[in-house]
This record gives structure tokens, sequence and C-alpha cells, in this order.
């Protein structure tokens, strides 16, 4: 796809979004809708992709709209995509910045920066919490490797 192409794709996905939470006057709302920062990838081959983190104003994102339903859709107009809910905001940070980072570029909603949205409900991180060395039970502490063999 060229890259015109994919950035009217994104932007019609964004606003689709928009117009199913907040109605067809969207943009003329305190909030001026979703916002967005996406980075710009290319594949070896010369296919473009996105990476792009999205936040709504009032409340989590994935829990004010079925995900699945645009997954769907993008899937079905663009291909293949995947869309997850971040772990933590450290996560956001490096998922945005590694773009910068390469040489790559990073486009922005207009309204972006306009409001702080609120913090995500992170996902829990499951069995990364032993991997990082933490008892599951009591994850304030982490847990002495000598002990954990033992224990």
């Amino acid at each position: 796809m060229h890259p015109e192409a994919a950035d009217k794709a994104f932007r019609f996905f964004i606003s689709s979004i928009n117009r199913d939470l907040y109605g067809n006057t969207w943009g003329k709302r305190w909030h001026r809708g979703l916002q967005w920062a996406r980075g710009q990838e290319f594949h070896k081959d010369g296919r473009l992709h996105f990476h792009a983190v999205i936040a709504a104003p009032q409340n989590d994102l994935w829990h004010i709209t079925r995900i699945s339903r645009w997954h769907a859709w993008w899937l079905r107009e663009n291909g293949f995509n995947r869309l997850e809910r971040p772990r933590s905001q450290a996560d956001i940070a490096r998922y945005v910045s590694k773009y910068v980072t390469k040489g790559g570029e990073v486009d922005f909603s207009r309204n972006y920066g306009a409001w702080i949205p609120p913090l995500p409900q992170f996902v829990a991180p499951g069995q990364q919490v032993a991997l990082l060395g933490r008892d599951e039970r009591n994850t304030r502490a982490p847990v002495d490797s000598r002990q954990a063999a033992h224990g």
C-alpha cells in the first residue's frame, strides 16, 4: 500500500471509531476525539506498517468499545493487524520512542496533548512476574533465588 493510502486508511479507522463512540460531530466536542501517536516503519520488502497508541478522553478505550470489532474491520479492509492493551506506561513510551531512534517517523493526532488521557487499567503481567524473580503471592518483595530453589 502506498504511504498516502496507508495514512488515509489509518485516519479513516480512527474517524470511524470516533463516530462510533461520540457521534458524527465528534470533532466539535471538547476533546475532539481520540488522541494517537503513530510510528511508521517499512518492512525489508518495502511494505509500510504502523505502530500506534490510541487513547480515549474519559475512559480506558478497552472498556468503551469492542476492540475485536475494529480488529475485524481493519483485517477485512487492510490486512493483518494486532491490537493489544498496554502493560505499563513505560511500555507505551518505549513502543513509540523506538521508531524515533530507528530514524522512523512519528505522527500525532491534531488534538494530541490537548488533554491528559485517563490512566489505562494495564493488563496484569501474568507469568512475567515469576520471570522477574518475584513471588506471585507477594509481588512487593523480590524472592531470593537461593530460597526459591529450595522452597
